[in-house]
């Protein structure tokens, strides 16, 4: 079997920024660094070595062929040393009841969904203590505006019992105490009128690197200062919990963009029968782009009750909320809310009632975060609640996942179907991923409960399209024929069955519970640049396009890329005192097929709408079986009316369990954009002129088109 070998180009940059170590002469390549992710990931297994040799070196030898890319927790953490790390590096994506909890998930690169319904907040931050952020003067990040420790201890009456001191410990575990603290205080009326001050002073600085995050450079204490600035405001703005929680969640979360860690991704979902949903639907619809709360996507979590007062014309509860959502959606160009048809998910409840205040949290966590007993008192309120819902499921981020919204995780591993030379080594790649991802819930984790009830994962593919062209000679407009494409789909179903076959042998093997869900396919954005394939089940954006990436204009970079033949474009205009160096990029599969291919903008709604159907018939097994597919499908707004968008998706997204319908927008008002069209006789044109690096810059190119995905930042900090 061939070893992969990452592309030069944008493939080879993603990779050397993202995943690949560095060594004593460059970088690892794809073979040495998925060695070890394999080697790491079987010193979980219960099993002695001679019981699974030969199923390591299968593995082993599929993921050097890069059939079994997994996804990019895995690549960038995983090594000898995970036996004696924490679930949570591990997994993409979870679920949060509380801020405090969904700021340690954010931490530690999660994307994390919560569930804002009315009876879920318990926490009214109006009974939050009046707080002060403090730094030492000596501190080498402090800086005028922020109340020093100094004037503090000679301001304050430290005898008092009505002032309370804390220093805040230098990890992500000591932040997250502070939310914790005023979380727990603010759902008691009795704090309301003292004084909390959290000292910051031994906090690392901005730059100094952190041990546990393979030594990317720390914010630094002033962005987490600022956010808990922000978040005291909350208090006395006469909003209602739920929306306290949201904008409270909002500004943590974008202490976490700020930090060296990575850029944090949440969806924030509401029940349509919530009271306040209208006030959901508008809390983006504001002017000022600062004013927004961004971090977020923003579904409504709707069933088959709500779809058939929304097909009514005649006035009714659910029929304002489609309006409403439609409305904002289309005339605010933002594609939010979104629906999420939560009666469509999987629900299965088997030992929920394990899910007690007392297990909710690990015995190891709450020790690790030093939890405080009214915090537990809080948790036990909040979870007798949740466990009266009637749906009490919802989704990650970018809505491949079903979690409970209590609080759970999913582990997630591609197969790279592009790479495959022929069907058996899918089959393979299917039957040894499940198992793969089954040893990784099997590590220490904060919500540890859940996924030994649980036991979830998520197989997910990529690289879709190529496959059937080059095994089944199939186009996305055959595959969509399901008589014509009948022996593909049927491979499909075979994979599937071949994931759920190996899972329940491997869960009676080692005595865990039979996965809940066992089947996804995700964006895949990172990892499938890597591999040079289409993402996830999307097609193809363009065949052919320019990159540009912005510079400073006295960069060195300039005159040396220039020097090589790279185009240059002056953004003065827009961008004072820089300029964009073009990047020519082709997708590989406009090689494969030619003009047989099929872009996104030359696929029509109902055509994805239908594709989504197939993939969840097939891949996932139906309503009520596995994960979801996470999709965006776009739509010109010069081209559609808002009365056909809102036809459109009344007809097709009661059919889907999610999908993510976001507008295009015209950029030709910009001096450039990130990605621009161009044909193929152009890019071949400027490639053959340029003397090209193997590593070329990413700029803009992983950013999700729905906003839903985190990102990680360059593990080699360049």
């Amino acid at each position: 079997m061939q070893v992969f070998e990452v592309p030069e180009g944008m493939p080879r940059s993603v990779w050397e920024n993202k995943y690949a170590r560095k060594t004593d002469t460059g970088f690892q390549t794809w073979s040495e660094r998925v060695t070890e992710v394999v080697e790491g990931n079987f010193l979980l297994d219960p099993r002695t070595r001679d019981d699974y040799e030969e199923e390591m070196r299968e593995t082993m030898e599929l993921a050097r062929a890069g059939i079994m890319p997994f996804s990019g927790r895995h690549l960038q953490h995983g090594d000898l040393r995970q036996p004696d790390k924490i679930g949570e590096v591990f997994v993409n994506c979870s679920t949060a009841m509380f801020s405090f909890i969904e700021f340690w998930l954010l931490l530690k690169g999660s994307g994390v969904g919560r569930c804002y319904d009315s009876d879920l907040c318990r926490v009214n931050w109006d009974f939050m203590p009046n707080c002060r952020f403090v730094l030492s003067e000596k501190h080498p990040d402090y800086q005028e505006g922020i109340e020093s420790l100094e004037e503090a201890v000679h301001k304050y009456d430290s005898e008092s019992e009505d002032v309370r001191w804390f220093e805040v410990a230098d990890s992500g575990e000591g932040w997250v105490k502070v939310v914790e603290i005023l979380e727990t205080a603010s759902s008691q009326a009795k704090h309301q009128d003292k004084l909390y001050i959290f000292d910051f002073s031994k906090v690392r600085g901005a730059g100094e690197p952190i041990k546990g995050q393979q030594g990317r450079p720390a914010s630094g204490p002033v962005p987490f200062m600022h956010s808990l600035g922000k978040v005291s405001t909350i208090k006395g703005a006469g909003m209602k919990p739920w929306k306290q929680a949201m904008f409270i969640d909002h500004y943590l979360s974008s202490c976490v963009a700020v930090g060296g860690i990575r850029r944090s991704a949440r969806i924030a979902v509401k029940s349509w029968r919530d009271k306040d949903v209208i006030e959901f639907i508008d809390i983006k619809r504001v002017a000022s782009p600062r004013a927004k709360l961004y971090s977020a996507n923003n579904s409504i979590a709707v069933d088959a009750e709500f779809w058939a007062g929304a097909l009514r014309p005649e006035p009714s509860h659910a029929r304002r909320v489609y309006e409403a959502a439609v409305g904002a959606a289309y005339f605010d160009k933002t594609g939010e809310p979104g629906f999420l048809n939560v009666d469509l998910l999987t629900n299965n409840e088997t030992g929920l009632d394990n899910i007690t205040p007392d297990t909710y949290i690990s015995a190891k966590m709450q020790k690790m975060l030093d939890l405080h007993p009214k915090t537990m008192e809080l948790i036990e309120h909040t979870l007798r609640w949740a466990k009266k819902k009637r749906y009490k499921f919802i989704v990650n981020p970018c809505a491949e996942i079903c979690i409970s919204l209590m609080g759970g995780y999913c582990v997630i591993g591609d197969l790279c179907l592009a790479n495959a030379e022929n069907t058996q080594d899918c089959l393979n790649a299917a039957r040894l991923m499940a198992r793969f991802l089954m040893r990784v819930n099997l590590m220490p984790s904060l919500y540890a409960s859940e996924v030994t009830r649980t036991n979830r994962i998520g197989v997910g593919l990529t690289g879709i399209h190529e496959f059937a062209y080059k095994q089944f000679g199939l186009t996305f407009l055959d595959i969509l024929d399901e008589e014509k494409s009948l022996e593909f789909w049927s491979f499909i179903d075979e994979m599937r069955r071949a994931v759920e076959i190996s899972a329940v042998d491997y869960a009676e093997e080692i005595g865990v519970a039979i996965p809940h869900t066992m089947t996804t396919i995700k964006p895949s954005g990172t990892v499938s640049k890597v591999m040079n394939c289409t993402e996830g089940a999307h097609l193809a954006a363009l065949l052919w396009y320019i990159r540009w990436v912005q510079y400073p204009k006295g960069d060195s970079q300039v005159a040396a890329h220039k020097k090589r033949g790279y185009p240059v474009k002056d953004i003065d205009e827009q961008y004072s005192g820089h300029c964009a160096i073009g990047f020519p990029t082709r997708q590989p599969i406009s090689d494969l097929m030619g003009d047989d291919v099929t872009i996104a903008s030359a696929a029509s709604p109902m055509e994805q709408y239908e594709w989504i159907r197939l993939l969840e018939k097939h891949w996932l097994g139906g309503r009520g079986c596995h994960n979801q597919v996470s999709y965006t499908l776009k739509y010109d707004p010069e081209v559609v009316s808002f009365v056909e968008f809102a036809d459109m998706l009344l007809e097709n997204q009661p059919t889907v369990k999610a999908c993510a319908v976001m507008p295009s927008i015209s950029k030709s008002a910009y001096v450039y954009v990130p990605e621009e069209k161009i044909t193929k006789e152009y890019y071949e044109s400027l490639a053959g002129n340029i003397d090209r690096y193997t590593n070329e810059a990413v700029g803009d190119a992983l950013e999700c088109d729905s906003g839903g995905c985190p990102i990680e930042f360059d593990i080699n900090n360049r």
